[in-house]
């Protein structure tokens, strides 16, 4: 158990200490964007996080295909269950049949007032990869599976179809898992996406997203709106 502890520790300080020096490391021509989602709830892969409206802000350093970041959901309503902070990288590779792109991201849920962030147990890490454009369509295909602190290393796929304003999705694992509190093979995330930008004033602009979320495994639906500044 304590070599485990040991090598848990070892993985998610390797990790942290990795994204911050790429950070830093990051040249000038970096392109820098941030923005704030505010969500009227936090529906993750067909999962409900906090019962909450969510305020979710993003940072992202962009250079070539190489992208970094850092991504949070704040519930307003204060449950902890629905508080996260993720830190993201992925380089992408243009093909002529689309683009491929390589992702790591390390999840973690600690709660505000407690400090636990620094416990090995907050961290979630999962390793992707990601194909878009395929055939130069709008059709993209994702595929996960968590390698740090996840014992069943869940795995998730999901086919997405973006044809502005409207998209569609379908997410599945094809396991059983307690991540996805699944016994088996299971679609856990069926959606259909649409967006919409209200003009404010000539320099301002407010993007609406409508989002409604089918979780057949659970029986759960959503029904979602957000906007983003």
């Amino acid at each position: 158990m304590k070599e485990k502890t040991m090598r848990n520790t070892y993985i998610r300080n390797t990790f942290l200490t990795g994204m911050l020096v790429i950070l830093f490391a990051l040249p000038a021509a970096a392109q820098v964007s941030a923005g704030v989602d505010v969500m009227s709830r936090y529906i993750w892969r067909g999962t409900d996080f906090g019962n909450s409206p969510s305020i979710q802000p993003e940072i992202t350093y962009t250079i070539g295909g190489f992208e970094v970041g850092t991504w949070a959901a704040i519930p307003t309503l204060g449950d902890p269950d629905g508080y996260e902070l993720d830190w993201f990288a992925s380089y992408t590779f243009e093909t002529g049949a689309g683009d491929i792109s390589l992702m790591i991201a390390d999840y973690t849920f600690p709660v505000p007032g407690v400090g636990d962030y620094f416990d090995s147990d907050a961290h979630y890490v999962e390793a992707g990869l990601a194909f878009s454009n395929i055939g130069q369509s709008p059709f993209s295909f994702f595929g996960g599976i968590f390698v740090h602190n996840d014992d069943d290393n869940s795995v998730y796929l999901e086919l997405s179809y973006d044809a502005e304003p409207i998209g569609f999705y379908l997410g599945m694992t094809p396991m059983e898992s307690a991540m996805y509190d699944t016994s088996g093979p299971a679609i856990i995330n069926v959606g259909i996406t649409a967006g919409q930008s209200i003009k404010i004033t000539d320099s301002f602009s407010l993007d609406l997203t409508y989002d409604v979320i089918v979780n057949p495994y659970s029986e759960d639906v959503f029904f979602l709106i957000g906007f983003s500044l």
